[in-house]
């Protein structure tokens, strides 16, 4: 390269700051054309039977969602306790777009300890021969809200547990037009119909229709069941309220007041309007304003078969949480003197004592006897009350004997009562009327009262009268 003559050592450098650049714009990436999601009606182009779009695709339920079962709420149902959950809720997902009626299965299993409470826990009753199942496997149909949530159970369910149907709530009837029938939400017991082994698995099959207004869950929980008895301890343990509440209400509704509606007479009953037979517990509910109470296990045990927490006698919601017994009816049930009465009445001072009956008030004997099982506050007032009977009866027997009857016969028999019947019978005579117009100077004297006519006697049966030819005429008259 020498001898060519050429020399490397006249070429200049290349400058290396010749590409950049001064001021390099900011390279921001292309955001891609934002497109809306078809509904799932316009991709496969069908509506549902009531012209609604198919629901979306099934991935955008929750599997899982965090619904929590309301067991404390009393409106509901207070007669369980739950020990453990088996099923987590368990969202009810849309399997078919193409179908109103929908179907889903849920798996289940149930370890060895929730077999031993299963099983070591239930009996034979011996009035239905069934066995009974205090520790319970339940199902329970909730919607997908926050918050607790009471049972209920969409349109068209139907239930099944290893291929046999549960029985679900008698559906509620209804008279709008083109209202679907709904079921009364409840727990529903499934132990009869599952595999107490923890090595078989439960299958839970689910019917339903679909519901673009709400989403359902279900959930399995392991539970003890409570009797009213359980219920009613349960109450007590809370506590009694004291006799003076209920003395103050009465004090309160007898006092004289200003208004033109005041309350002067005050009656309740010791029977239980909703079994008709004395009450053992007597209960009243908090937002009852009336005195008179009613059973606790009957209330109990019917709201056990149908849950309504209504108070019979005011129709005001009643809830479980809202119950307290009364001590004041407890002293009054427990007392020696009233074990034969049925109905009280309060006095103005807080006291009771036996409710006379307004047919009764015209018969002395039946206020004396009324009286003799009165109880007041001071055991001088009911032998008082008694003295007071006494004497008005034999004033009445008095004055009835100093009555005297008096009967005009100018009277016709339509201007006489019916009370008076015997003594016109007796002045109507032929031998009174007589003896009326004979001696007029009689009619100045006091007529004495006449004796009722003597009863008719009872008609003899007919005996055949023997006729003989021998007889005579006058015998045969």
């Amino acid at each position: 390269m020498a001898a060519s003559g050429v020399s490397f050592s006249n070429i200049a450098p290349r400058p290396t700051n010749s590409l950049r650049l001064v001021n390099p714009p900011t390279i921001q990436p292309i955001a891609a054309p934002v497109q809306q999601r078809p509904p799932a009606a316009a991709m496969l182009g069908q509506l549902t039977a009531n012209g609604l779009p198919l629901p979306p695709a099934p991935s955008n339920l929750p599997h899982h969602p965090p619904v929590q079962a309301d067991n404390a709420d009393a409106n509901l149902m207070p007669f369980y306790d739950v020990l453990e959950a088996i099923m987590p809720p368990t969202s009810l997902q849309i399997t078919n777009l193409t179908q109103r009626a929908q179907e889903q299965h849920c798996v289940f299993y149930l370890t060895l300890q929730q077999v031993n409470q299963v099983t070591m826990n239930r009996y034979i009753n011996d009035s239905t021969n069934r066995i009974e199942y205090p520790v319970q496997v339940q199902l329970r149909c909730l919607k997908i809200q926050p918050g607790p949530q009471s049972d209920v159970f969409p349109t068209g369910v139907s239930c099944r547990v290893n291929k046999q149907p549960v029985t679900l709530p008698a559906v509620i009837p209804t008279n709008k037009p083109n209202a679907e029938p709904q079921r009364p939400g409840r727990p529903i017991n499934l132990t009869p119909l599952c595999r107490l082994s923890p090595k078989t698995p439960n299958l839970l099959q689910m019917g339903y229709n679909y519901d673009s207004t709400a989403s359902y869950c279900v959930q399995i929980c392991l539970v003890r069941a409570l009797t009213p008895v359980d219920l009613i301890d349960r109450i007590r343990d809370r506590g009694i309220r004291a006799a003076d509440f209920t003395r103050t209400m009465i004090r309160e509704k007898l006092s004289p007041s200003d208004c033109e509606l005041a309350v002067t007479e005050l009656v309740a009953s010791l029977k239980c309007p909703l079994g008709k037979m004395r009450m053992s517990t007597p209960m009243r509910s908090e937002a009852c304003s009336h005195v008179q109470c009613f059973d606790a296990y009957s209330y109990l045990a019917m709201n056990a078969k149908k849950p309504v927490w209504k108070c019979p006698f005011c129709d005001q919601p009643s809830p479980y949480g809202q119950l307290y017994i009364d001590a004041y009816f407890q002293e009054v049930l427990s007392s020696p003197t009233s074990s034969e009465l049925e109905r009280l009445q309060f006095l103005p001072d807080g006291s009771w004592s036996a409710a006379v009956d307004r047919d009764s008030a015209d018969h002395p004997a039946a206020d004396s006897g009324a009286a003799a099982k009165s109880t007041a506050s001071d055991p001088s007032a009911a032998s008082a009350s008694a003295t007071a009977a006494a004497g008005s009866e034999t004033q009445n027997g008095r004055a009835a004997a100093a009555t005297v009857n008096h009967f005009d016969l100018t009277e016709s028999d339509d201007e006489l009562t019916d009370g008076d019947g015997a003594a016109v019978a007796a002045a109507a005579t032929p031998a009174a009327a007589a003896n009326a117009v004979a001696s007029p100077s009689n009619a100045q004297e006091p007529q004495q009262p006449q004796p009722p006519p003597p009863a008719p006697a009872a008609p003899r049966p007919s005996e055949p009268i023997v006729i003989s030819l021998d007889s005579s005429d006058d015998d045969n008259n």
